[in-house]
């Protein structure tokens, strides 16, 4: 098994401000990138793709930091440029989950369903949403944590849900709105597993994901290989079968 994180990638377009960047409009279909190689001993005989957008569920006070445009265009220089404030002071903070929380980043019109959409239509059923959300619900963390968090059961956690539900669910909504934990929940009962769930029992037994081929290999590139593409992390499994498989 392979891994690679590519990282510091600005996969949601551009700055606000009109300026020519080269990333500028470009929206993501997928975060993350799954890869099933299949060999009969040393030949390659079967190779597929599962990708992931991943959206986190957002606490009930919303006190959540988006990405911060200029320190990504100042880079390491961040570390020198320093606010005039201690910073140790915003590290206190209480995060509370319920059932009524929303996956803010998810919104109904947005152009990404779209463009997902397209690449579930074009390329095949390939693109999932990774739902990030606490062990179970309701849930409350304070921070700074003064005492190792110990979990033994994981009603809820990571689920991976089918994008054809969660778009459903968001045409039930306005435009802009974005879907609670409870509408998803519902929305996307039949087709609701966790991570490794998916990944394991789904995924590597080729119940879902897409299999592509030399002829299609241009498209799997354009998503992995380039720096400005849509995908920030990479995960690739090798399996080899026994003569008698």
């Amino acid at each position: 098994m392979d891994t690679h994180n590519i990282g510091g990638l600005r996969r949601l377009g551009a700055p606000h401000w009109d300026w020519d960047f080269p990333q500028r409009r470009r929206w993501e279909t997928a975060d993350i990138a799954i890869l099933v190689f299949v060999y009969r001993r040393d030949r390659l005989v079967a190779k597929k793709i599962g990708l992931l957008q991943s959206k986190r569920l957002f606490p009930t006070n919303s006190d959540v930091e988006d990405e911060d445009e200029i320190g990504f265009l100042h880079g390491m220089n961040a570390f020198i440029r320093r606010e005039g404030q201690q910073a140790a002071a915003a590290l206190h903070r209480i995060y509370g989950f319920d059932r009524t929380c929303t996956y803010a980043a998810i919104q109904a019109g947005h152009r990404q369903v779209g463009l997902i959409d397209d690449l579930n239509r074009d390329f095949g059923k390939a693109v999932y949403y990774l739902l990030y959300n606490p062990p179970e619900l309701p849930y409350s963390v304070s921070y700074p944590l003064r005492a190792r968090i110990r979990i033994s059961d994981m009603p809820v956690g990571n689920r991976v849900v089918d994008a054809d539900d969660v778009h459903r669910a968001l045409s039930e909504l306005k435009e802009g709105q974005s879907p609670s934990f409870d509408h998803l929940r519902s929305a996307c009962a039949a087709r609701d597993w966790p991570l490794e769930t998916w990944a394991a029992d789904l995924l590597l037994t080729c119940q879902v994901g897409q299999q592509f081929d030399d002829s299609t290999d241009d498209r799997v590139r354009y998503f992995l290989e380039r720096r400005s593409g849509p995908i920030g992390a990479a995960l690739a499994a090798s399996i080899t079968l026994s003569d008698e498989d």
